[in-house]
């Protein structure tokens, strides 16, 4: 995972606080991270994601939302919708 790629934009401390314990890494290195670029993401932690997302956010995602997260700005997106 390129630091580079980490930091490249900046993402709202409370998604970047759920995906860093999500996927067990340091938040401070998150940017627009995707599945490429976080060796963990696979479509069982994609999943996890999704639960978390829905439990900390109160919602209920479709299913076409929860495939088009992507990447961690696509989270912000997503929740833009629900007034989040």
């Amino acid at each position: 995972m390129s630091l580079a790629a980490l930091q490249a934009e900046s993402v709202r401390p409370d998604i970047a606080e759920l995906v860093a314990d999500v996927f067990q890494f340091d938040r401070a290195l998150l940017g627009t991270t995707s599945p490429k670029d976080i060796e963990r993401w696979d479509s069982l932690k994609h999943i996890e994601l999704i639960k978390a997302i829905e439990d900390t956010f109160e919602i209920s995602m479709t299913m076409d939302e929860m495939m088009e997260i992507r990447c961690v700005g696509d989270i912000e997106r997503v929740l833009e919708r629900y007034g989040v």
